[in-house]
């Protein structure tokens, strides 16, 4: 059974995306934004108050607002969402657990309220005063990503908006739902239910300052010029291989060889093969179409 594809986005998923990201400390030293920007926005808090969400993310870590932001009909903004959300009954936070066919916590509705307040309190302190040419290079991003869709190329623009992920139909799954996402680069992240996933990929929608490189170029550049991930690359070449024995061949740390996959994923150069059971590893050489012009060109500016 093949699975559609579709492209959604409103400010709501974002403001999720930039606090689970500023949050998610395991990945600062990978995040494009980098450590200056979480030091930037932790100047921005209290310690009390940041502990504080800190705390409240960890005791909401399985509440996934994403099928509740695909189910909001009315506006999406920040705020109108966590209105929309905040008025639901225990009973409609329940049908909307049991549509997506989610585990239901017993405490949902104390998940949903706790959720809701550290999201007002990261929009007013830091999300809510983002450059506005985020969110609407956002909206048009997600308008030109639908317009590719034709009903017939849903793997394909899938693996094109994620830089390689493949995730192949089983009898389950009806749907994946592509949402663009900027403060998280480089980071592909997926929320899977039986029927439904939703993608977070990432793109650069914001111009590069004058005289510096496309960040793509510089993630690809990047990727290739370090031993260990062209040892990988290599070990990938004309073969599938699972974490497990890349990190066999490789002879590292898992953590090291997990740093370096990430390095290679964000450069588009490897494909990540999911079939719900499995998940393993090949080269993606196209990523490396016209690299020598795309650096003479930006060299030659």
């Amino acid at each position: 059974m093949n699975y559609t594809v579709e492209v959604d986005f409103a400010p709501i998923y974002e403001c999720v995306s930039t606090l689970s990201a500023f949050m998610g400390k395991q990945n600062h030293t990978n995040l494009d934004a980098g450590k200056r920007w979480v030091r930037d926005v932790q100047d921005q808090f209290s310690p009390a108050k940041l502990q504080q969400m800190r705390d409240t993310m960890k005791a909401t870590d399985n509440f996934s607002l994403a099928p509740y932001i695909w189910s909001c009909s009315g506006e999406r903004s920040v705020n109108h969402f966590l209105n929309w959300l905040e008025d639901l009954s225990s009973g409609q936070l329940y049908d909307i657990a049991a549509r997506f066919k989610l585990s239901v916590p017993s405490n949902l509705p104390e998940l949903r309220s706790r959720t809701s307040e550290v999201l007002r309190e990261w929009d007013a302190q830091y999300f809510g005063q983002i450059d506005p040419a985020i969110i609407e290079g956002l909206f048009l991003e997600a308008e030109s990503r639908r317009s590719g869709l034709n009903g017939t190329n849903n793997q394909e623009v899938y693996e094109q908006a994620t830089q390689g992920m493949r995730i192949y139909p089983n009898d389950t799954l009806k749907q994946i739902i592509l949402i663009p996402q900027y403060h998280a680069r480089p980071f592909v992240t997926s929320v899977i239910f039986d029927e439904m996933i939703f993608t977070n990929y990432s793109c650069d929608i914001l111009p590069t300052e004058p005289g510096r490189p496309d960040p793509g170029l510089l993630r690809l550049t990047r990727a290739l010029s370090d031993e260990t991930r062209l040892f990988i690359l290599r070990l990938l070449a004309g073969k599938q291989l699972t974490f497990t024995e890349i990190v066999r061949e490789v002879g590292l740390s898992k953590s090291t060889v997990h740093y370096h996959l990430i390095a290679l994923r964000a450069a588009g150069l490897i494909i990540v093969h999911y079939d719900f059971k499995n998940t393993e590893y090949s080269l993606r050489l196209e990523a490396l179409n016209n690299l020598p012009l795309q650096i003479g060109a930006y060299i030659e500016g």
